[in-house]
């Protein structure tokens, strides 16, 4: 077979473009070799192609709202009465602001923690009745509203041992002492507690 010399032009010609075409990648495949050999910076930034972009970090904390009560360290103070007053017995006991939430929760060695959960109880109703917590039983039998509560809900004791703390006539708080016998004991140690910090109630 013959090969003209115009056929065999364009065969060259074909051939150098060929081979041009090889030593020039596809401008993915290069920019993907690029990407792989490029030094590592840590993980990409913003969202990836179709993704949410994600929300801007939250700003500062805003502060705790917090309720008036007996700081923590004349809570502490009452705790430690407490338990000079109530010698022999294996007390706890649980102090509450205004709001009804924990202030000090207090178990000396050798309690059961649920003396301070007892605790926290007698200081949730003496709260909520801002009286002594053996007279919600008093109240309850005529004050429906105040029945249905109590009775919705075990955060409440009609034992005595919860005194509300009050100030000018204002109630700011709640002691409550539980793990003496008989309840009343538990009571006369709360008063003591109290009384311990009562001047210096603010």
């Amino acid at each position: 077979m013959k090969i003209t010399t115009a056929a065999m032009a364009a065969l060259g010609v074909f051939i150098a473009v060929q081979a041009g075409a090889q030593d020039q990648e596809p401008a993915s495949s290069r920019s993907r070799d690029t990407a792989l050999s490029a030094p590592y910076n840590g993980p990409m930034m913003g969202p990836r192609p179709g993704e949410p972009t994600p929300p801007p970090p939250p700003g500062p904390r805003p502060p705790d709202v917090v309720a008036r009560g007996p700081s923590i360290e004349l809570a502490l103070e009452a705790a430690k009465a407490v338990v000079t007053s109530c010698k022999g017995y294996q007390v706890g006991i649980a102090v509450l602001d205004a709001a009804g939430l924990p202030k000090l929760y207090y178990v000396p060695d050798g309690t059961a923690g649920s003396h301070a959960y007892t605790g926290f109880r007698k200081a949730n109703s003496a709260l909520l009745i801002g009286a002594p917590s053996e007279q919600i039983t008093t109240r309850i039998a005529t004050d429906k509203g105040l029945a249905d509560k109590v009775a919705a809900s075990t955060n409440y004791a009609s034992w005595a041992g919860g005194l509300p703390i009050m100030v000018n006539g204002e109630v700011i708080g709640a002691i409550g002492v539980s793990g003496a016998e008989p309840s009343e004991k538990d009571e006369a140690c709360a008063r003591d507690g109290l009384r311990e910090i009562q001047s210096r109630l603010k």
